[in-house]
């Protein structure tokens, strides 16, 4: 299965609705969820066969031919899905089916310290799984960096302090079942086409921002890469006079320790501010929302350069959907209208702008889609194409 292509979420979204309705009909499931005839039979076919559903005769009618309906069956197995961030590694144990069995949390740290959480976080929930007797059938990992695919390191981390780190050696000296690692806002992004506001969109560009800024583009319902893995990295989009001839980066202006020295940088000026000593990101917000000079000043630039981000993407790639994730991003909500209206001002055709509704869940969840293909790919693998390894 080719999860990088978007359509072929639809046999999650096949999946999630037999088994939230219980019973289900091939032609009630191709009204809810759009997908023609064909579409809806190549999917269940390919359900029936690894033995997700089953096809049963349906209640009798007083006329005419009974259509089957379609049952979940509850599958052995599952897999492992995580999520380091910058600050936080959330791991979840899911079925086969996607649904979270458990979950794991704990702070990320840095450096060799990431590297700990994460494999704690995976031993953790393997045992777990064991309890369970539930085999985890494939493991996927999202993370604040890039995997170089010419030299197969952790580079471009450096909210985790990695440069040319083997995360992928480290994890293969302790997995033995089939794993990928992946960026983080990369697998937010199907995430986001799977359950949350990129579903049923054709091509959108995802914005995460946090502690660092990351993005994912989908463009004709395929997930873009890049040569270097690096497509749709818009923290190192320019936007703002820096330090010498080269300009400020997003991230420099638009991240939560950006925001965080901004705000100290106007108050050291004698900007007055009701800030108190020690302040967070969200502090920032809070005083912006009562008026607070600084916190009004912080938000209001924070706008521009989203904005300013938002409309180099558009008129580069023109999506049908922006989405902002992350602290940050989702913190925008109440500025949302201005944001629109700085992007209308500076594009062909403005895109839909809109915050994501999946909280900090959505990388997760795109790494439990991705995990969930490597099973079938394993107990379906497409013709020519060699088996996966660990």
């Amino acid at each position: 299965m080719d999860i990088g292509n978007i359509a072929e979420l639809n046999t999650f979204l096949v999946l999630d609705a037999i088994r939230s309705r219980g019973h289900v009909t091939r032609r009630q499931l191709g009204a809810d969820l759009g997908l023609s005839d064909a579409s809806v039979s190549r999917i269940v076919k390919r359900l029936l066969a690894a033995g997700l559903i089953a096809e049963e005769p349906g209640a009798g009618a007083a006329r005419g031919r009974i259509p089957a309906v379609l049952r979940f069956i509850e599958p052995p197995g599952g897999v492992i899905a995580v999520d380091l961030g910058g600050t936080r590694c959330h791991g979840a144990l899911a079925d086969l089916a996607g649904g979270v069995v458990t979950e794991d949390f704990r702070p990320a740290g840095e450096g060799s310290e990431a590297v700990g959480a994460l494999l704690g976080c995976v031993a953790t929930l393997q045992a777990r799984a064991t309890e369970l007797a539930m085999p985890v059938r494939a493991a996927v990992v999202g993370i604040p960096a890039l995997i170089d695919p010419a030299s197969g390191l952790a580079t471009a981390g450096p909210s985790v302090d990695w440069q040319g780190l083997d995360l992928l050696g480290m994890l293969r000296e302790r997995l033995t079942l089939p794993f990928e690692v992946d960026n983080d806002v990369s697998l937010g992004a199907l995430g986001q086409a799977w359950r949350g506001a990129g579903r049923g969109a054709h091509s959108f560009v995802l914005i995460s921002l946090g502690t660092g800024i990351g993005g994912g583009l989908v463009i004709d319902g395929h997930l873009i890469r890049g040569r270097h893995n690096a497509a749709g990295e818009v923290a190192y989009f320019p936007v703002g006079p820096g330090g010498g001839p080269v300009r400020a980066g997003f991230e420099d202006v638009a991240s939560g320790p950006a925001l965080r020295a901004r705000a100290a940088e106007l108050m050291a000026a004698g900007r007055p501010s009701s800030l108190p000593a020690e302040y967070a990101v969200a502090d920032i917000f809070t005083a912006a929302r009562d008026g607070d000079q600084v916190g009004v000043q912080v938000v209001g630039e924070l706008v521009g350069h989203v904005a300013a981000t938002i409309v180099g993407a558009t008129a580069l790639v023109d999506p049908e959907r922006i989405i902002l994730d992350g602290s940050i991003g989702r913190a925008l909500e109440p500025w949302l209208d201005d944001l629109r209206s700085a992007v209308a001002a500076g594009v062909f055709r403005r895109p839909d702008i809109v915050i994501s509704r999946l909280g900090a869940n959505a990388t997760v969840l795109g790494a439990i889609a991705r995990a969930l293909a490597i099973v079938a790919e394993l107990d379906q693998p497409p013709v020519g194409r060699p088996l996966r390894g660990a």
